[in-house]
């Protein structure tokens, strides 16, 4: 309301005021004409203090055609340089006011969204560090609340109702930018499992009992990350590698999104990354159902092992 008074109201009194005293009237005379008080200097919407608001733009506009219209810009940085307090004291008085009315005006134009971009564009210039620490505070908090993985997961949904192709593109973005990413992801993923089973640790309890299978029937000596379990080729893993000769994979179907990721889509990434890196001669056996571990670990050692 304020605001309005200010941008209304006071330019059309002191407009007034200014056409009075052009006409030769005294502060007296403009105060009875327009039933206001005589005031002074600084009592507000007084003939007085429009009077000074008179000799105050004057003086404005000599300074701006002496200085340029960087001069509040000059004279801001030097008060804020001897005087920190003043901005502070400022925004907290006047900046969620500004802010909101900026807002409207950015959402009435249209140019909110492009705005934004800017300002968090010049804000990584200055400190590219800040929405890493802000992003990392926000996820200790929501943490500690026990609301972590709900909020996370009620985002993603979110994001791919609104911008199906969003994720994609970010994912692909940051898989380009950091090539061994869910490598390390299922790493760190596996070291807060609690899928223990001869001093090795799986991705999912599933997982281990495939491997107690492998162990039963001798297709496995003792499960070692890296040798014949976890298996690493390129920024991948295989489930489990045996005697060197053979690739074995445990996946029951899941849905991406949209999309079904079947035993035979699962069959055909994991045979072009075996052949892309020299392992096209070494057969490839994907287990989609822990039901069928048993029936199919007794095929393969009968066929491939004997």
């Amino acid at each position: 309301m304020v605001k309005s008074w200010k941008n209304k109201e006071h330019v059309k009194m002191r407009s007034k005021v200014k056409e009075l005293l052009a006409e030769g009237l005294s502060i007296e005379e403009i105060a009875e004409k327009l039933s206001l008080k005589v005031g002074s200097r600084y009592e507000r919407k007084t003939v007085l203090w429009y009077a000074y608001c008179l000799i105050a733009q004057k003086n404005q506009r000599k300074a701006f055609e002496k200085h340029g219209y960087e001069l509040y810009s000059k004279a801001g940085k030097i008060a804020q340089k001897r005087h920190p307090w003043i901005g502070h004291m400022l925004g907290k008085k006047y900046g969620s006011i500004a802010g909101k009315k900026r807002m409207k005006q950015l959402k009435e134009s249209g140019k909110a969204k492009e705005y934004f971009s800017m300002m968090a564009k010049k804000l990584h210039e200055r400190d590219p560090e800040h929405s890493r620490r802000n992003m990392k505070k926000t996820h200790e908090i929501m943490k500690k609340n026990g609301t972590f993985y709900s909020h996370q997961k009620k985002a993603t949904s979110e994001c791919m109702k609104k911008h199906p192709k969003q994720l994609m593109a970010m994912s692909k973005r940051v898989h380009e930018l950091y090539p061994d990413l869910v490598y390390r992801s299922r790493r760190k993923q596996r070291e807060n499992m609690p899928y223990w089973y001869k001093g090795c640790k799986f991705d999912s309890n599933q997982e281990r009992e495939v491997c107690k299978i492998l162990v039963g029937h001798d297709l496995i000596d003792v499960p070692v990350e890296g040798k014949n379990v976890q298996f690493r080729i390129q920024n991948y893993e295989i489930d489990f590698f045996l005697n060197e000769k053979l690739f074995l994979e445990f996946h029951p179907p899941i849905k991406l999104g949209d999309k079904i990721e079947t035993e035979e889509s699962y069959f055909k990434k994991r045979r072009t990354i075996l052949d892309e890196n020299g392992f096209a001669d070494y057969p490839l056996i994907v287990i989609p159902h822990i039901n069928k571990a048993e029936d199919m670990v007794k095929e393969i050692k009968e066929r491939y092992f004997q």
